[in-house]
């Protein structure tokens, strides 16, 4: 699990949502709002799961786990000073580790937060 300073509490999302830039993926989106004076720890990341996609609670917070390990593995090489909000479309959960990984950088990298 990533450290709390690296999360984002649930305050900022309607800000993140409404000020940030969309990319998307075929599983996952992302929004991500510059943030300097906020993240002085490093980019704050959070995993949004809908209820609608995934029923079990469970489940929910196994691809936020998973997610967060993602992150966490590749968070040295990860630019500072953004808020970064993953939300995860239908179908999410059956991609293997792996294919998920490698959409969660892909959408870093599309949004140059990773080189």
């Amino acid at each position: 699990m990533l450290p709390s300073k690296l999360r984002i509490h649930k305050s900022f999302f309607e800000e993140i949502f409404k000020k940030g830039f969309f990319y998307s993926g075929q599983n996952i989106n992302l929004v991500l709002l510059k943030k300097p004076e906020i993240t002085k720890y490093g980019s704050k990341f959070a995993f949004s799961v809908s209820k609608k996609n995934v029923k079990n609670a469970v489940k929910r917070n196994f691809l936020r786990r998973r997610g967060f390990s993602v992150i966490k593995n590749s968070k040295n090489d990860i630019k500072t000073g953004f808020l970064g909000v993953f939300v995860l479309k239908t179908g999410a959960e059956k991609l293997p580790f792996e294919d998920f990984s490698e959409e969660i950088k892909n959408l870093l990298k599309k949004s140059s937060l990773l080189d």
